[in-house]
């Protein structure tokens, strides 16, 4: 049974780098309707993982920013599937060079930052502030990257993310994802669907708190532990 999960796995795998390379080109093509497209395919690729998607916690339709852990490539897409408003993501400037996918983050406004050049700092300010005063939401994995050896525990964070958003004082509300990397099994690779949640905390301000960065953290790690301890139990 495990062999033909896996074989079913590999052609979701499939359908799903078809999704996006098309969106991609629909993007490239069509970008006036950049976020109807993106909205699709993510609702696509999070139902190849997901049986039940719980949300805990109020969206704040004021915050400015998004920030959260990082735990898979598809955390983008469910996301995206669970904001309505267009999401302005933070990303890594490799991803403008792949080809038609490529169309996904230069044609969509997202804000893509050169991690080796320090100039690329002052550019991710100047177009965070654009966005902002474009009424859209920033999102961004402080992070900056995902534990691949273990999902239930917190990187530590970028501090380049936090003068950021300090300096243009951006209301922030951090969010967690819980499960959704264990959809994911290995020997044989399959897609095991997952209920996931996504927990929003409550937003603020970071003048109010000088401390707000790593107490941010520690607070989502509490609720990491908490979440899957009751997996466990």
């Amino acid at each position: 049974m495990k062999i033909l999960n896996s074989l079913v796995s590999y052609f979701k795998l499939l359908k799903g780098a078809i999704c996006i390379f098309i969106t991609g080109a629909l993007c490239g093509i069509d970008p006036k309707n950049e976020l109807k497209y993106r909205k699709k395919c993510s609702h696509i690729l999070t139902d190849m993982i997901a049986k039940e998607i719980i949300i805990e916690g109020e969206i704040d339709k004021n915050a400015n920013i998004f920030l959260g852990n990082h735990t898979n490539n598809l955390d983008i897409a469910l996301l995206e599937s669970v904001i309505d408003e267009k999401i302005i993501w933070i990303a890594k400037a490799e991803l403008g060079k792949i080809p038609v996918v490529k169309y996904m983050v230069t044609k969509t406004d997202m804000i893509l930052v050169d991690r080796t050049n320090k100039a690329s700092t002052i550019k991710m300010i100047r177009e965070i502030k654009e966005r902002i005063k474009r009424n859209l939401k920033i999102a961004a994995f402080p992070e900056g990257t995902r534990n691949k050896k273990d999902p239930t525990k917190l990187l530590p964070f970028k501090k380049g993310l936090k003068g950021v958003v300090e300096k243009l004082n951006l209301k922030v509300q951090p969010f967690v994802i819980i499960n959704l990397p264990f959809a994911f099994k290995n020997k044989p690779f399959r897609i095991e669907k997952q209920t996931i949640k996504v927990i929003f905390l409550p937003s603020f301000y970071p003048k109010d708190n000088p401390n707000w960065y790593e107490d941010m953290r520690k607070k989502m790690q509490e609720i990491l532990d908490k979440e899957y301890n009751n997996t466990k139990g």
